[in-house]
């Protein structure tokens, strides 16, 4: 796997199909405040979410791309 550093250093582009977002990233992408999106995730709503670790979410960029297109204006 390469590190951040790496790919920061020979400028290599994630796909965003393998792109993932931070809970900050996701608010960002979506509009949504970071509470509006914590509670739409712990309601099952709003993107789908991958739980990394108990302290650590991530959102899948496709996932954030199709939430988008659906729900905003």
């Amino acid at each position: 796997m390469m590190s951040a550093a790496y790919l920061r250093r020979h400028r290599v582009t994630v796909p965003a199909q393998l792109r993932s977002y931070t809970p900050d990233e996701a608010a960002a992408q979506t509009g949504l405040t970071l509470e509006e999106l914590r509670r739409m995730r712990e309601s099952g709503q709003g993107p789908a979410f991958v739980a990394v670790s108990k302290r650590t979410i991530r959102y899948l960029g496709p996932d954030v791309e199709k939430w988008r297109e659906r729900f905003v204006r």
